[in-house]
């Protein structure tokens, strides 16, 4: 009774550590990429549930190098998206930004939930209540946990596939093939959502192959398991080149600048990344100390993951370096390690360790961490250029539904998604544009090319802060 109501007390926490700003609309850090998220949902809602033509507000050649007037966004499968409009049904008055920011929140809920499962069967009640409470409270992780964005919803599958084979790994029978289809299922959901999933299943091949060689699993088994577990993504990655305006580039994923292993990989993924945001510099003697812990019956379970991490970071350099919600993904390992880390501080011998100054010692690193990290993350929550929020909703108020809008703001779809209209994220070639549907112009910044518009084109409206023009004389 007390184990689960510590781990009943720790989700609670994490549920309203979460709901710090949830109001904001999506005009934070990577707005950008939550409103290419949140427009699919707000689609969704507003001509219907599609999910094998997913699309959004963006018509520019920014995201593929082509033309977009029908906004395709062949991307991630909408498997997030159909959540969040679900989400939005059951409460409109929360709104689609809340509803979105929300289903993240809930789904980080069911992460630390497995994420305290799998610990304590692999390492005992203490590293899963442990690696939980760091999941729960590190601020990288809060503010990761309710953004707009289908990272939260990849990690509670990869976790939930993963504790299915565990358990798969301890059945028999009937239930031993259940647990498999279902752990099967949810690493399908994962690598339909993020494919970089795949960095994460290692572990998961090692359970499958070692229960084939033990026996307890046929050669049909690994091969249904594998065709069900890889297949829904196969089909999605061969249905989406049919839409080919609306397959973003992703060469630069990869290695763009040649960055793999040059000292800026490594000052930014481990030193900048790890150490400071998520780890807060302080946190890295836990994770050193989880480190050289003694395993105990999880085996080899967390250096497969490490070399998964590792995998990833090489693998795709680029994406990692230039994007730190790329390392959501590791942050299951990085609580499990640092719980190690303080179990091995709490357990050392009290004949030759102050079994009070350790504890002291312990909360100092764990506060100083945890307040390190948040003052590196707590300028994530800010809207840094509130004008577009405002503009935006003056754009709704005054134009019809089905406009088309230019909203200048260096190709960044953040401007865009506020004004509730499809067109383009970017100026220039503004006739060109005009030619292609744009009715409306936007701006927050009073440049040469809004004043040259404004004096061509019609006035509808002209504050300190932005400006709206109507593209016809």
């Amino acid at each position: 009774m007390i184990k689960k109501i510590f781990i009943l007390s720790i989700l609670v926490l994490a549920f309203f550590l979460r709901l710090y700003k949830i109001d904001n609309p999506i005009a934070d850090w990577h707005s950008f990429r939550q409103a290419d998220t949140a427009s699919v949902s707000r689609n969704f809602i507003e001509k219907g549930v599609n999910l094998s033509v997913p699309i959004y507000h963006d018509n520019s050649n920014i995201q593929s190098g082509k033309d977009n007037p029908n906004g395709y966004r062949m991307v991630e499968f909408p498997l997030y998206n159909l959540l969040h409009y679900s989400i939005y049904k059951i409460h409109p008055a929360w709104g689609i930004d809340k509803a979105g920011r929300l289903t993240s929140v809930f789904l980080s809920l069911i992460s630390i939930y497995f994420v305290y499962l799998i610990g304590r069967k692999l390492s005992g009640f203490f590293v899963g209540i442990i690696a939980a409470l760091f999941m729960a409270i590190l601020p990288f992780n809060i503010y990761y946990s309710r953004v707009v964005l289908p990272e939260p919803m990849m990690i509670a599958s990869v976790l939930a596939s993963y504790w299915y084979l565990i358990k798969m790994s301890e059945s028999v029978g009937v239930k031993k093939r259940l647990y498999l289809t279902i752990s099967a299922m949810l690493f399908a959901i994962a690598i339909l959502v993020k494919p970089f999933a795949v960095f994460f299943a290692i572990p998961h091949a090692a359970i499958v192959f070692r229960s084939w060689a033990k026996a307890e699993l046929n050669t049909l088994d690994i091969i249904l398991f594998s065709i069900l577990g890889v297949t829904p993504f196969i089909w999605w990655r061969y249905h989406i080149l049919s839409y080919p305006t609306g397959i973003p580039a992703s060469d630069w994923l990869l290695n763009s600048s040649g960055i793999r292993f040059r000292p800026a990989w490594f000052r930014w993924l481990f030193s900048e990344r790890i150490g400071k945001l998520i780890l807060g510099v302080y946190g890295t003697a836990f994770l050193m100390l989880g480190l050289i812990a003694k395993p105990k019956s999880e085996g080899v379970s967390y250096w497969l993951w490490a070399i998964g991490i590792l995998l990833y970071f090489s693998i795709v350099a680029g994406g990692n370096v230039q994007h730190d919600y790329y390392q959501a993904i590791i942050i299951p390992f990085i609580c499990f390690i640092l719980a190690k880390g303080v179990v091995l501080v709490l357990s050392l011998s009290r004949t030759t360790y102050s079994r009070l100054l350790t504890i002291l010692m312990t909360v100092i690193i764990f506060v100083s961490m945890i307040s390190l990290s948040w003052y590196e993350i707590k300028g994530y929550y800010q809207v840094n250029n509130w004008p577009i929020v405002e503009a935006g909703k003056e754009v709704e108020r005054l134009t019809p539904k089905d406009v088309k809008v230019i909203a200048p703001y260096n190709g960044d779809t953040a401007f865009l998604y506020q004004t509730h209209r499809s067109g383009w994220p970017i100026g220039y070639d503004i006739e060109d544009k005009i030619a292609k549907g744009a009715s409306y112009y936007v701006s927050v910044v009073y440049d040469d090319e809004a004043r040259t518009l404004e004096n061509k084109y019609t006035l509808i409206e002209k504050t300190d802060r932005f400006i709206i023009i109507k593209l016809t004389k």
